[in-house]
């Protein structure tokens, strides 16, 4: 199956889930749930490996490694908008991301990372902190992304959804 494929299933079913589900968030009102650092699953792997180096080239502001580790075709949902490959990533909100992450303080609370076959998916939670533009953040942050075993070995990042 094609990397494009996989993601519009995962996407899908990932959307079915959540249309599913998204009403039972009224039922809890305002209830608070802590999240407690104790999930981190599959950090050894390759998957892993790779988002951690995502990240880490995001916060450096490091393009080229940054446009390594995606896909050309990429999916990246992000503040209720769709970006449909590197190049539109590229052009639009990669150096806002990048501004944004550079003098923030992120805190991985947890992450889990599966890998099935030539397909990982890496979720996690994150807080951040520090300041942007003159304002105070204080966050969490929900990320999900999917990476697709390439050709050559590597893994490529073919998804992503931040929230």
């Amino acid at each position: 199956m094609k990397p494009r494929k996989i993601v519009t299933l995962l996407t899908g079913l990932s959307l079915l889930f959540s249309a599913g589900q998204s009403s039972l968030l009224f039922a809890h009102g305002d209830e608070k749930h802590t999240t407690e650092p104790t999930a981190f699953i599959g950090m050894e792997t390759a998957p892993a490996k790779r988002v951690q180096q995502f990240h880490q080239a995001l916060k450096a502001g490091d393009e080229a490694i940054v446009k390594q580790l995606l896909t050309e075709d990429v999916l990246i949902y992000e503040g209720g908008n769709a970006e449909r490959s590197l190049a539109d990533y590229a052009s639009h909100h990669m150096g806002a991301d990048m501004a944004y992450l550079k003098n923030l303080t992120i805190t991985l609370k947890e992450q889990q990372v599966k890998v099935v076959g030539d397909i990982a998916i890496s979720t996690a939670i994150s807080h951040a902190t520090g300041e942007y533009k003159g304002k105070q953040i204080d966050s969490t942050a929900m990320e999900t992304i999917v990476l697709s075993k390439q050709h050559d070995g590597s893994w490529k990042i073919i998804h992503i959804h931040w929230s």
